[in-house]
């Protein structure tokens, strides 16, 4: 298996830095390092592409059930609407 030679001088000290307070030897810091960035990788993709995404119908559902008790009082979205222009201008009030 080939092994890697680091010829950058900041990743070197980076790594040897890492060692030392981690107080491991130079190639620990090196694959504790990688898995971990591995590890943030994987769940940001999971998150951006898992399951769980839901879909734009599945959140507009969800938010109308959240809200839909809120309008208690008989008014139509149009009449909300209305409310929040002047009839002569038809600027906001």
């Amino acid at each position: 298996m080939p092994s890697l030679n680091i010829k950058n001088e900041e990743t070197n000290s980076l790594i040897r830095e890492l060692a030392m307070m981690k107080g491991v030897n130079l190639t620990t810091a090196v694959t504790l390092a990688v898995r971990s960035e591995m590890e943030r990788e994987r769940a940001m993709r999971n998150a951006e592409m898992g399951p769980q995404k839901k879909s734009r119908l599945e959140l507009l559902t969800e938010y109308s059930e959240h809200t839909a008790p809120l309008f208690t009082d008989g008014r139509s979205g149009n009449d909300l609407i209305n409310e929040l222009y002047d009839d002569e201008t038809g600027l906001p009030k």
